[in-house]
């Protein structure tokens, strides 16, 4: 149960963002920026390293409702798989089986001050997803971040209420409360050095395969 759970979660690169609610118009190029600066990075290898490694939860007390099917960890808990890291003052798990198709539903709701994911993608940077309250519900590709609700990356951060990400489409939508507004801020620095660092890889990638074509080619 806790394996689908951390598997359905490290996919956190952010290629899409939209967003809802008030926010000014200045902000509008700052938006397609950080867009861009998110989807430069693919954390596929680095998700499928941490899929590999085994699973640690650690709390200072658990507790498990068989009849209504809740599981739940209290007090400083912690969540490790490989570079995944999620931590929270209580995670509870809700479990439901469809009668019709007896597929398993599960409701991951961890609270804390703040409740935090975070995972390292694959240039070494870290990605972080925080808020009082975090709701995951994997069979439709939900994180749902509220209350004070911040993503951060590479030096960048966007902050709401409100935070919606699709693990599916990697739509990432914030919202905020009443007469506020969503607040985006980057670091261009950083941001351009990121973006160097990941053409740098990709053009030694390209490098490394035509080097290994040419081997193939000689040996036969």
């Amino acid at each position: 149960m806790n394996a689908l759970f951390i598997k359905k979660m490290i996919k956190t690169n952010l290629s899409r963002i939209a967003f809802k609610g008030n926010i000014f118009t200045h902000n509008t190029f700052k938006v397609l920026a950080l867009a861009c600066s998110l989807v430069i990075f693919n954390p596929a290898q680095a998700a499928k390293k941490d899929l590999e490694q085994e699973i640690t939860i650690k709390s200072q007390r658990q507790s498990a409702d068989l009849k209504n099917k809740i599981a739940s960890y209290l007090d400083n808990v912690s969540i490790r798989q490989g570079s995944i890291s999620i931590t929270a003052d209580i995670v509870k798990v809700f479990s439901l089986v469809d009668k019709e198709s007896g597929e398993k539903n599960d409701t991951y709701l961890a609270k804390g001050k703040p409740a935090i994911f975070q995972q390292q993608l694959e240039d070494g940077s870290l990605i972080k997803l925080q808020a009082n309250e975090i709701t995951y519900i994997p069979n439709s590709n939900t994180i749902k971040i509220s209350g004070n609700a911040l993503v951060k990356q590479a030096g960048s951060e966007v902050s709401g209420n409100e935070i919606t990400y699709n693990t599916l489409s990697e739509r990432l939508e914030a919202q905020s409360a009443d007469n506020q507004s969503v607040t985006t801020v980057l670091q261009p620095t950083i941001l351009k050095k990121q973006k160097e660092t990941h053409e740098k890889s990709k053009e030694e990638k390209v490098i490394e395969k035509e080097t290994e074509q040419k081997g193939n080619g000689s040996g036969n």
